[in-house]
C-alpha cells in the first residue's frame, strides 16, 4: 500500500531529528567546538534569564585516573601501639566514621591496619582487655561486609597480638617478628587462654594452637601431618593421636621454654600470612592494586583543626627558619591537627627547600599537612609540595620546572641522596621530585599489566626495584622541562586533588569560615622587626655612632652601653632570623680585637688595622645573606640590601666623627670629657708657638697632667705647661707621668 506523500514527509522529518538528535548526543559532546558553545551558554544565560543551562559533557577520563575511579576501595587506617588509654576507641571510632563514607553495594571494600609501634618498641605494653576489645570489634559483624587486613612492617610482641588474629588476612615485613604475646603478663592464666582461643577461632587466620603458642611460652606446639592433611597441635593433645595412628610426621613448632616467635617468612610459608611486604607500595601490590588506590583515613573524632602557613616568595633560610619556629610553637600548644602549606614560590635554596620538606615529614602522625598550589611551586619549592601527604593544584598551576635560578651540578649531587632518604622514609618514588628540580633526569612512565599501577622513575630507581621484568616502560621520558601543570601532575599521582580557588579546597576538607593563619609569638615578631634591613641599618647607625663617642672619651659610660646593646640587638635578631651564625660573631669579635692591638699594643703596624676593618666589613655583610657570593635571581636582589646595611653603619661612624669634632665638646655631659679645639687667633697662635718651640730638654723628666689625656692634652713639669700626648692610653687630670720621647714639639708621656 502506498504511503501518501504527506505520511511520507513526516516519516522523513522524524528520521532527520532523531539523526539530529543522536548526533547531538554521543558526536557533539566529544568535540571541542561543542565545548566552546557550552562554555559561552552560562553567559548567555546570565542574560536572559528564560535560557536554561545546558548540563556539562562528561569529562574524558585517561585510562589511569579511570582505572582509579574504578577500582576497588582501600583505606588504611594507623593503629599505634602500645594499645593503652583510648587507642582501641579512637581506631573504632575511625572505623565506624570510614563505614558510613562506604558503599552499599559493590565489590567488598578492604581496611588495612597499619599496627605501628612506638619507636624502639615492639608494641610492648598494650592491655589485654582493651587489645581484646578491639579484636572483638574487627572479627565481629559490623564488619562483615568490609575485608580486613593487618600490615605489620615492624615486629610486634604482646597482646597489640590480638587484634591482628582478629583480621582476615596478614601481610608482613619478611624479617619482622610476631609473638611473645604474654611478655607483659607475670602469669598466664585461664581468661588469657580463652581469649586467645575465642578471636583465633573466629578467623582462623592462625589455629588456635598455634596463637597459644605465641601467648604462653610454657606451651609446646607441634606440627603434625596426618592423612587428613597438616595441623597444629599442644603437646598434650599430641597422645590421643599417635595412639590412633594419625601422625605421619611431626615436626616441633615451639619449644617450651623458648620466646615463641614467629618470622614473617615463616608465617608466609606456613600460609599464616598472605603476602610479604615492607611498605605501603609493596603492600599495594600484593592486593594487586594501584599504589594510588589505598587511600589514608585522617579525619579526626574531633575534626579538622586547621591552620594556614604561606610560602610566598623565594624559598631561602630565613623564611624557612620563620615557618619552623611558628610551626614548632603551635606543636607546643597542640592547637591544630591539619597544616594548610598554601604555596606561591618560584624556589630558591634546594637546601631549605629539602629542610622544610624533612620538617614536614618528620611531623607526627596526627599532624595531617597538605600543600595547596593555586599558581606555581617552581624548581625545588616543587619539593616541599611533594613532602606534604597530600597535594591540591588548580589545573593550571605549575609544579616543578625554572625557577628563581639554575641548579648548579654540585648542589644537585648533594640534594640527591637526602632526597632518596626523605621518600624512602615517606615511602614514595623520588625520581620524579628530582626531576622537577633536575632538568637533565630522565624520567619514564613504567606499568605493571598484574595491577594496572604506574610508576614514574629514573634508570637508577628502576635498575633497584626487586621485579623489574613486571614493568613495562613507556618509549619517551617525561617532558619536565617546564614542569607540570595541575592537571598534568594529578594524572601522574604527585597531586591527590584538582580544585579551582581556595573556596573549592575547603569544601574538600569540609572547612567553613575563614582558615586561621600561623601566628608568631611575641618572641618571634620582635625578631622580625628587628631583623628588618631598615631596623637593621638603624641599629648599626645608633651603634657605631655611639662606639665612636665611647671611644674618645675615657672609662666605659653610657655610649659604650648603648653601643654594645645595639650590636648585641643586631647579631641576636640576625642569628635567629638564619642570616648570622657563630662564624659572623667570631668575625665581628676578632675584627675588634685586631682593632685594640693595632691602636693600643702595636701603633702603626697597619696589617691590624685594615684586616679588623676587613673582618668586620664581612662579618656585617654576611650576617644579612646566606651566601656568600649570589648565583641565582633572589641572590642577587638580596646584595643591594645587605650593602645598604653596611653603609648605614658606616655613615654613623662618619657621622659620630663630625659630632664629636664639633658639637660635643660644648655639650654640658661631654665638656667634661673633650677638651674644645681651638678655633680662629687661638689656633694660630699655638700654631707659631709649637713651630718655634723645642722641648728636648724634657726628656726623661716626671710631671703631672692638668687636663684628661685623651690621647692628647696638658701637663705641668715644673714651671712649663705642656702639651702632651698620652703613649696608647687614656690618662686621667692628676696623674703623674713620665717623658718617654721628644721629637721636635711633640712630647711623648706615660703613667710614671
Amino acid at each position: 500500500m502506498r504511503r501518501s506523500p504527506k505520511k511520507t514527509l513526516r516519516w522523513r522529518v522524524a528520521l532527520l531529528l532523531a539523526a539530529l538528535t543522536a548526533y547531538i548526543a554521543v558526536v557533539l559532546p566529544e568535540s571541542s567546538g561543542w565545548q566552546r558553545f557550552v562554555d559561552f551558554l552560562p553567559l548567555a544565560g546570565a542574560q536572559d534569564k528564560q535560557v536554561a543551562e545546558p548540563a556539562v559533557p562528561p569529562k574524558v577520563v585517561a585510562p589511569e585516573k579511570a582505572l582509579r575511579k574504578t577500582a576497588r576501595c582501600v583505606f588504611r587506617i594507623d593503629v599505634p601501639l602500645p594499645i593503652v588509654d583510648t587507642v582501641d576507641a579512637i581506631v573504632k571510632g575511625r572505623i565506624d566514621r570510614l563505614l558510613r563514607t562506604l558503599p552499599k553495594s559493590g565489590e567488598r571494600p578492604i581496611i588495612v591496619l597499619e599496627f605501628r609501634p612506638k619507636e624502639g618498641t615492639a608494641g610492648e605494653g598494650s592491655n589485654f582487655e582493651r587489645s581484646l576489645a578491639l579484636a572483638r570489634y574487627l572479627s565481629g559483624d559490623r564488619l562483615s561486609h568490609v575485608q580486613t587486613v593487618a600490615f605489620l612492617p615492624r615486629t610486634i610482641k604482646g597482646h597489640a597480638l590480638l587484634p591482628v588474629l582478629a583480621c582476615e588476612q596478614v601481610v608482613i615485613k619478611a624479617d619482622a617478628d610476631i609473638g611473645a604475646a604474654g611478655i607483659d603478663e607475670t602469669l598466664v592464666d585461664e581468661i588469657l587462654r580463652r581469649g586467645y582461643s575465642e578471636i583465633a577461632n573466629r578467623r582462623r587466620t592462625v589455629p588456635a594452637p598455634v596463637a597459644l603458642g605465641l601467648l604462653d611460652k610454657s606451651l609446646a606446639v607441634y606440627k603434625v601431618t596426618t592423612p587428613d592433611g597438616v595441623r597444629f597441635e599442644l603437646a598434650e593433645n599430641l597422645p590421643p593421636l599417635r595412639a590412633a595412628g594419625k601422625v605421619i610426621k611431626e615436626d616441633m613448632l615451639f619449644r617450651e621454654g623458648d620466646e615463641h616467635l614467629l618470622t614473617g617468612r615463616e608465617m608466609r610459608a606456613m600460609s599464616f600470612a598472605s603476602h610479604l611486604a615492607s611498605d605501603r607500595r609493596s603492600l599495594a601490590a600484593a592486593l594487586q592494586l594501584p599504589a594510588s588506590a589505598i587511600q589514608d583515613s585522617h579525619v579526626p573524632e574531633e575534626g579538622w583543626k586547621p591552620i594556614l602557613v604561606d610560602l610566598d616568595g623565594p624559598v631561602h633560610q630565613q623564611q624557612v627558619n620563620f615557618i619552623l619556629r611558628n610551626l614548632h610553637d603551635h606543636v607546643q600548644r597542640d592547637d591544630f591537627n591539619l597544616l594548610i602549606l598554601r604555596i606561591q614560590s618560584a624556589g630558591g635554596s634546594i637546601e631549605q627547600s629539602l629542610r622544610l620538606a624533612q620538617a614536614l615529614a618528620d611531623l607526627d602522625e596526627r599532624y595531617h599537612t597538605v600543600a595547596l598550589v593555586e599558581h606555581q611551586a617552581r624548581a625545588d619549592a616543587a619539593l616541599v609540595a611533594w613532602a606534604c601527604d597530600e597535594l591540591a593544584v588548580r589545573d593550571d598551576a605549575i609544579v616543578g620546572g625554572p625557577g628563581e635560578g639554575s641548579a648548579e651540578s654540585a648542589e644537585i649531587a648533594d640534594f640527591r641522596e637526602p632526597l632518596e632518604k626523605l621518600a624512602g622514609r615517606l615511602e614514595r618514588d623520588w625520581s620524579l621530585p628530582a626531576a622537577l628540580v633536575d632538568p637533565k633526569l630522565e624520567v619514564f612512565r613504567y606499568s605493571q599489566a598484574t595491577s594496572g599501577d604506574a610508576r614514574y622513575l629514573s634508570a637508577e630507581e628502576f635498575a633497584g626495584l626487586p621485579d623489574p621484568d613486571a614493568w613495562q616502560r613507556a618509549a619517551k621520558p617525561l617532558d619536565l622541562q617546564q614542569g607540570l601543570t595541575g592537571l598534568a601532575a594529578e594524572e601522574v599521582g604527585l597531586a591527590r586533588y584538582v580544585v579551582r580557588n581556595l573556596d573549592e579546597f575547603k569544601s574538600l576538607y569540609q572547612l567553613e569560615g575563614d582558615l586561621r593563619p600561623m601566628r608568631p609569638n611575641w618572641a618571634l615578631v620582635a625578631v622580625e622587626w628587628l631583623a628588618d634591613p631598615r631596623i637593621a641599618g638603624l641599629l648599626l647607625f645608633v651603634a657605631w655612632f655611639a662606639l665612636m663617642i665611647e671611644m674618645s672619651t675615657p672609662g666605659v659610660g653610657v655610649p659604650g652601653f648603648i653601643a654594645g646593646l645595639c650590636f648585641l640587638l643586631y647579631f641576636w635578631s640576625q642569628f635567629l632570623h638564619g642570616t648570622a651564625g657563630w662564624l659572623e660573631v667570631l668575625l665581628f669579635l676578632g675584627g675588634f680585637a685586631c682593632l685594640a692591638v693595632e691602636l693600643l699594643a702595636l701603633p702603626g703596624t697597619g696589617i691590624f688595622g685594615i684586616g679588623g676593618g676587613i673582618m668586620i666589613i664581612a662579618s656585617i655583610i654576611l650576617a644579612s645573606q646566606t651566601f656568600i657570593f649570589p648565583r641565582n635571581a633572589y641572590q642577587l636582589r638580596q646584595v643591594p640590601v645587605s650593602l645598604f646595611v653596611l653603609a648605614a653603619g658606616l655613615a654613623g661612624a662618619v657621622v659620630s666623627l663630625v659630632v664629636i669634632r664639633r658639637f660635643l665638646p660644648e655639650t654640658p655631659y661631654f665638656n667634661r670629657m673633650l677638651l674644645r679645639p681651638p678655633e680662629g687667633e687661638e689656633r694660630e697662635e699655638l700654631s707659631r708657638r709649637e713651630s718655634l718651640v723645642a722641648w728636648n730638654h724634657l726628656a726623661g723628666k716626671r710631671g703631672t697632667t692638668t687636663t684628661q689625656l685623651t690621647p692628647s692634652g696638658k701637663a705641668q713639669f715644673g714651671d712649663e705647661l705642656v702639651d702632651v700626648i698620652a703613649d696608647g692610653e687614656l690618662i686621667e687630670r692628676g696623674t703623674a707621668v713620665c717623658v718617654v720621647e721628644v721629637t721636635g714639639n711633640r712630647v711623648l708621656v706615660r703613667r710614671a
